[in-house]
């Protein structure tokens, strides 16, 4: 099952609002049982004292005037009203600070209500000796106090939790509003939408979350875009010896040698799209070892003099004890297709040096040419990550296109300059990470 976000923020919500509103109401109830519970007992306190202190004083009721007496200091007020009445039953007299002439029902310590002047009146009675003292308070004031309660305590914490309840809708609306609008745009992309996500964003999660987004959908496009390449260079890579073996064997005397020369050419052709389509699968990285550059490519080198000198080409080198991480089949490539290229598109007489050696801790290494080298508005095309290299690209072939991805996968950089002028001859430098 799946559940929406603004779902379980409304639901959230609510529960936040049923706690508060919950909340408020228990703490309304309990704090006004308490304050029932404490002028409760502060009325019978105060009955059990004056009946004390009048017992003791062995006061008689109308020699001590205490009915002017309990008027004047038990005076009636709109906030809270005590109704106080003291009983001799040694001679039946009654003293109290409101008229009245209710009888006493019993002499027993315990809690009374009365009835006057159409109010109910609660309090305690409270009996010493001959005497009995009755304290009561207006039952409706009891109401009056709760009221103060909700205002004074209630309210408080009514404003508290609605500020909460604003802070949380706040909280949601500045991480749904962003996300259910990015959710929006990817469900609206199709499988070439793959243009950056724009959403300005406050929340740094989500803004982490467009971004990493962005970051693989660029991947993506990458991927894409090299796939695509290679596809057309491997159309443009064997259109040409495809093409030279089908009119060989139209021919009516097919030439044998022609026909051995494409087949190998193909061959050839075949291993560097193997090797291509293996790096774009971008695993090489897993199978990297320390490599000892000056002994692999001496065995290279090794390999390609005798081809060089055949050709009429003089091959030199000077390598210097060098190591990095890295795959030695990789890199073995690289050279190998540096030196095909020369022997493809070089005349006899060239002169080739090698040279690898260390520069501010970077291992560095030089194929230069005096050739014909390449105009310069290809060469600087050769340092991009997508460049045709076909047979359009003046025969370069795809050898040069995996030379570049050989670099990348090494975290190296590979740069083609100028031999001697702007056209004459042709260095390569790659450049490994230090």
């Amino acid at each position: 099952m799946k559940l929406r976000l603004s779902y379980v923020a409304t639901l959230l919500a609510l529960t936040t609002i049923v706690s508060a509103v919950t909340g408020v109401v228990a703490t309304y109830q309990e704090a006004g049982d308490e304050l029932r519970d404490v002028l409760d007992d502060d009325l019978e306190n105060q009955g059990r004292l004056l009946a004390r202190l009048l017992a003791a004083e062995k006061v008689r009721l109308p020699a001590a005037e205490l009915p002017g007496l309990l008027r004047r200091t038990f005076r009636a007020d709109e906030e809270d009203t005590l109704w106080v009445t003291v009983y001799d039953t040694a001679d039946g007299s009654v003293a109290s600070n409101l008229a009245h002439t209710l009888p006493l029902q019993d002499m027993k310590n315990r809690g009374i209500q009365l009835t006057l002047d159409g109010y109910q009146w609660e309090g305690h009675q409270q009996r010493e000796g001959t005497l009995v003292v009755q304290l009561l308070r207006r039952a409706d004031q009891y109401a009056e106090v709760g009221e103060d309660i909700l205002e004074n305590i209630t309210l408080p914490a009514v404003l508290g939790s609605a500020v909460n309840l604003a802070l949380l809708g706040a909280l949601i609306g500045l991480t749904l509003w962003p996300l259910s609008r990015l959710v929006r745009e990817i469900e609206s992309r199709n499988a070439d939408s793959l243009a950056p996500l724009v959403l300005p964003t406050v929340a740094a999660e989500v803004a982490v979350l467009r971004d990493t987004l962005n970051h693989l959908m660029a991947d993506v496009d990458s991927v894409l875009t090299r796939e695509r390449q290679f596809a057309s260079d491997v159309a443009h890579e064997l259109r040409t010896p495809l093409t030279t073996l089908k009119l060989e064997l139209a021919g009516p005397q097919p030439d044998a040698e022609v026909i051995q020369a494409e087949v190998d050419r193909l061959a050839r052709l075949v291993g560097q799209l193997l090797i291509l389509a293996r790096l774009e699968q971008g695993r090489w990285r897993e199978a990297f070892t320390t490599v000892d550059l000056q002994e692999l490519f001496t065995r290279e080198l090794g390999r390609f003099k005798p081809r060089m000198r055949a050709a009429g080409m003089t091959l030199t080198d000077d390598l210097a004890p060098t190591t990095i991480s890295g795959e030695a089949t990789l890199l073995q490539a690289l050279l190998r297709n540096l030196l095909d290229n020369i022997l493809d598109h070089c005349p006899s007489g060239t002169r080739v040096h090698v040279r690898l050696h260390q520069v501010a801790d970077r291992a560095v290494l030089e194929v230069a040419d005096d050739g014909p080298g390449i105009p310069e508005p290809l060469r600087l095309q050769l340092g991009c990550d997508i460049t045709r290299l076909d047979s359009r690209s003046e025969g370069l072939g795809i050898g040069l296109a995996i030379c570049q991805r050989i670099a990348q996968v090494h975290g190296a950089t590979l740069e083609f300059s100028a031999g001697d002028g702007s056209v004459k001859g042709l260095t390569v430098r790659l450049a490994f990470a230090s």
